[in-house]
This record gives structure tokens, C-alpha cells and sequence, in this order.
């Protein structure tokens, strides 16, 4: 078995230098294709998801990738690297400065190392399975906020982002009211549309909780994210059987979980 700690530089410098190329194209979009309903990808996308097959393969042929654009090869090797090379296709289609590089190694389907990038933001997440959480190289953890009156919270608005996804006309306004008895209660109540990076400021103790009520959430978006928010002490709680590769989760800082549930599970 690989020491995960042998991992780290290999794992943090390639995150970092796709976020650099990021930023190198941002604003500089050629190419935006609809891939799904509402769902998009760039020029960009391919091109940095290529840059990490290709490292990874470089250092580890035996390997298998699972990633967003490319599709999975090898799926049931050992070890399978996670990626989702731009999570905000969108925004930064629309030069939205509001997007993350996400990329997990599961072993044996478990998620034991993770990185997320938000390069403009140049904030490094980093966690290893039982070693706690890093952002930028500094150890992090959630807040210690006990009621849902001084609490933020970050929500995942309900989208129609996939053909085949349940359509939220189902539950849309059940949904919208759970937002509107959230704004009621809590401090503040934001979105920002990234779940990946929403979850990690959980774990950074920006915010208190990260709500999901899109329904539009993939595995590959979060493999990494949920690791670093495990390992900086957060509370993860499943919204909704997983189906396929959909997930929706809850993410709290383990204080607020009760509080919360009484809402988003009315």
C-alpha cells in the first residue's frame, strides 16, 4: 500500500499547476458545449482534465481515473483517482471568479487522500484519511457555533442541471420553503453554486453548515470535498438514498445538525 504522506507534494503541485492554467484561460473561453440539459463544459475543462490524466499516468500507470469529462479507465483497480477538473463550468464560461479543481484517490472505493483547489480565491484544501485537514499548509476545523441564530449557511439552490435528474418541479416549492425558513433562522444564508467549495469552507469554519438542496450533485463532484470536511471535524448526513451516481448530502459543523434536520427534513 502507498504511504499517503509519500503522496502529498505529488498531489498538492498538481492541483496547484491546474488551477494556474485556470486562471491562465480565464476570461479566454473559446469553446462551450451543452453536454446535458443545463449542463456544460469548456475547452478549458478538457484540456486541464488532461493535464492530470496525464501526470497521473506519468507516476502511476497501474492506476485507474475516474473523470468527469473523460469517462473511467481501470475502475476496478487498487487505486482510482477522482476528478473533476473545473467545478463551475459555468461560471467560468461567464468569467464568474467562483470555481474549484477537485480531485480524490480512493482505495478500494475509499477516499483516502483529497485536494481542492479555488484558485481565485488561492486557497489550497487538503486532507489525508486520518490525518486531519489543511488549508494552504495551516490545520483547520470547523466553528464552534451552537445555535442556528448566529449560524451561516451555505445552500445548493434547487437546479434542472441533468436530462434524466427528477425534475424539482416535484418538490420545488417544498424545497424553496425549506430556504425561506432557513433565511428565518440562521445569520445569514448564502449561495454560491459550488458544492465542492461550499463544503470546504464548512470545514475551514467560514461557514457553520452546507445544505444541499439542488438535486443535481454528483460523486465526482464531492469525493474529495466530503474527505476534507470529514477530516476537519465536520458531520456529514445523507438527504437522500444514493441512486446511481447521484448524492445529496448535509455537512455541519456536528452542533447545528438537529437543529437543521427539523427544517430541511420537514
Amino acid at each position: 500500500m502507498i504511504e499517503l504522506q509519500d503522496l502529498k507534494p505529488f498531489i498538492l503541485k498538481l492541483a496547484a499547476d491546474a488551477g494556474d492554467v485556470l486562471l491562465s484561460h480565464a476570461g479566454r473561453v473559446h469553446e462551450v458545449h451543452r453536454k446535458d440539459f443545463q449542463d456544460v463544459v469548456t475547452d478549458v475543462d478538457r484540456a486541464v482534465e488532461q493535464l492530470i490524466i496525464q501526470r497521473i499516468l506519468a507516476q502511476f500507470p497501474a492506476h485507474g481515473i475516474m473523470a468527469e469529462e473523460s469517462g473511467t479507465v481501470r475502475p476496478d483497480a487498487e487505486y482510482l483517482w477522482v476528478i473533476d477538473p473545473l467545478d463551475g463550468s459555468a461560471h467560468f464560461a461567464r468569467n464568474i471568479p467562483m470555481y474549484s479543481v477537485n480531485i480524490a484517490l480512493q482505495h478500494h472505493g475509499k477516499t483516502v487522500l483529497a485536494v481542492i483547489n479555488q484558485p481565485t480565491t488561492r486557497q489550497l484544501f487538503f486532507a489525508a484519511a486520518g490525518s486531519g485537514a489543511t488549508v494552504n499548509g495551516v490545520p483547520m476545523h470547523v466553528s464552534g457555533v451552537t445555535k442556528l441564530s448566529d449560524a451561516f449557511v451555505y445552500i445548493e439552490l434547487p437546479e434542472q442541471k441533468f436530462a434524466a435528474q427528477p425534475s424539482i418541479k416535484k418538490n420545488f416549492s417544498a424545497r424553496m420553503d425549506v430556504v425561506e425558513k432557513l433565511v428565518a433562522a440562521c445569520t445569514q444564508v448564502e449561495t454560491y453554486r459550488i458544492g465542492a467549495f461550499g463544503q470546504c469552507l464548512v470545514a475551514a469554519g467560514a461557514f457553520d453548515a452546507w445544505v444541499d438542496l439542488s438535486g443535481s450533485s454528483r460523486t465526482w463532484d464531492q469525493a474529495a470535498s466530503l474527505l476534507i470536511a470529514k477530516e476537519a471535524g465536520a458531520e456529514i448526513i445523507d438527504l437522500d438514498p444514493s441512486e446511481g451516481d447521484a448524492i445529496r448530502v448535509m455537512v455541519t459543523n456536528g452542533k447545528l445538525t438537529k437543529e437543521l434536520l427539523t427544517i430541511v427534513r420537514q
